[in-house]
């Protein structure tokens, strides 16, 4: 372990974990309809998203780019990020209110 984060940083190790804990979510998913009736194939590829969002970070953060590379990547973590917004917009309305949204 100690190899991987010293090869690729932490933020694209954990992006990788985040990546692996997400596919199995989502492969899981068919199994726990079937057996629980609890559906998690969003939650998977929400997952996986973040891992990705992550991994991108990461290699923001890790080399200089030109801008151009700069921004591009900017813009594809936060497009990945847009899925995150109804979860944080309904944590922050329960937060101040206490009812669910």
């Amino acid at each position: 372990m100690k190899k991987m984060i010293k090869k690729f940083g932490k933020l694209i190790t954990a992006s990788f974990i985040i990546m692996g804990v997400g596919i199995i979510v989502f492969i899981l998913s068919l199994p726990l309809y079937i057996y629980y009736n609890i559906d998690t194939d969003v939650l998977g590829l929400i997952i996986v998203l973040d891992g990705l969002m992550i991994y991108i970070i990461g290699l923001i953060r890790r080399k200089k780019r030109s801008r151009v590379k700069l921004a591009l990547l900017v813009i594809l973590a936060s497009v990945l990020g847009i899925p995150n917004l109804p979860l944080i917009v309904s944590l922050i309305y329960y937060l101040i209110t206490g009812k669910p949204l």
